[in-house]
């Protein structure tokens, strides 16, 4: 509870009329809104129906979520198997999980008391400050390899004040490999064994 009362009073402290800190919440709660919307719509809608967009979703979920288990790489998967196109499965998932990341990386931004006295935290902090071209990597490397651990990465980038813009090109391109390789393998490998 005194963490709330700690972010809640830091949130007090924000200068709302810079237009960077405008833009951090436009984007923060236009995430919060298609997690919201996807929730609403996922029982109404299915992936055969939907296709990229169902994937979209899917991913965007599973990485914006924080704690809710979606799984975005069997939708890649089906995805590919249905014989939607892989690469495009690849850039649209990619695309959407590295945009659902942001909710991550501004809890990291905005509330960097909470997360300072977590174990795996400040292990990752202290490597993170060692060299200049580190926190990029790790992010690279973290995004590639499919793992619970990248929200907390996503918290200390945020909390590291690493550069937004770095931070989404990154993870952009390691989500995106990532989910190349999956919807390639996944169409290929549904067509090798059932031929």
């Amino acid at each position: 509870m005194s963490s709330v009362r700690r972010v809640a009073s830091r949130a007090g402290r924000i200068d709302w009329r810079r237009n960077e800190n405008r833009v951090r919440l436009a984007l923060f709660l236009a995430a919060i809104a298609m997690v919201g919307a996807a929730l609403l719509l996922r029982d109404w809608l299915t992936l055969t129906q939907v296709g990229y967009g169902g994937i979209a979703l899917a991913s965007l979920i599973a990485s914006a979520g924080l704690i809710i288990p979606v799984p975005a790489l069997g939708a890649a998967c089906v995805g590919g198997a249905l014989s939607l196109n892989p690469l495009i499965v690849g850039l649209v998932a990619g695309s959407a999980e590295t945009l659902g990341e942001l909710t991550g990386y501004f809890f990291g931004y905005s509330g960097q008391g909470m997360v300072q006295r977590r174990r795996l935290y400040m292990r990752l902090e202290l490597w993170m400050r060692q060299r200049e071209w580190f926190p990029l990597a790790l992010l690279f490397l973290l995004s590639l390899i499919p793992n619970p651990v990248f929200d907390v990465v996503g918290l200390a980038a945020g909390a590291l004040r690493v550069p937004v813009w770095k931070f989404l090109s990154t993870v952009w391109v390691g989500k995106t490999l990532k989910f190349f390789a999956v919807s390639y393998l996944c169409a290929h490998g549904y067509s090798w064994f059932f031929a």
